[in-house]
């Protein structure tokens, strides 16, 4: 952050020369037959020292925009968080690992939602615990900014997805409509 401070104010001193220009600077302290430059120069040493600000500024913006990029805010993570809660609830989904439960769906789910947001293994989703029924709480962090999320599954009413069977026949593996939510803080 210092760097970027820094090259804010560097760019103010050039604009500062720039503007008031550099024959108020250091020509006036000294006498008109000391070999002043012409106005020619002068001019093109404000043009410089326009120049030179404003590739101060597009540094400046550039590197804050670097700072941003490698960082998640804690705002970002929840739009993250709420976007894959409604991509999760768009399609039926199998039953996952009840150990593991839909860590690693939501996890997917954030780093797709936040892509350009922050970086993308910053994203860390650990299961909090088994909530009342069918649902399940996530502890989603990027950052030091965590966000909650809660799970609920329902047995999907379109059936599930149809499996051959070893004897010929076909059987069938349910699928769960999903629903979530995400709130601020830790579960």
């Amino acid at each position: 952050m210092a760097v970027i401070v820094l090259l804010f104010l560097i760019a103010a001193v050039f604009l500062a020369v720039a503007l008031i220009g550099p024959y108020r600077l250091y020509w006036r302290a000294r006498p008109r037959a000391a070999g002043q430059p012409s106005e020619t120069a002068l001019t093109v040493g404000r043009i410089a020292a326009f120049g030179a600000a404003g590739a101060f500024v597009f540094a400046g913006c550039s590197a804050q925009e670097a700072a941003d990029l490698g960082a998640w805010t804690a705002s970002e993570v929840r739009k993250a968080s709420e976007d894959a809660a409604e991509s999760m609830a768009s399609d039926p989904q199998i039953r996952r690992d009840p150990a593991e439960g839909y860590t690693s769906l939501i996890e997917a789910a954030v780093r797709e939602a936040g892509e350009g947001q922050g970086p993308s293994y910053h994203v860390s989703v650990e299961r909090a615990g088994a909530g009342a029924g069918a649902g399940h709480s996530y502890a989603i962090s990027a950052d030091g900014s965590e966000v909650c999320m809660h799970v609920t599954e329902v047995r999907s009413a379109q059936g599930g997805i149809l499996v051959p069977e070893a004897g010929g026949g076909s059987g069938s593996i349910a699928t769960y409509d999903l629903t979530a939510t995400a709130e601020d803080g830790a579960c």
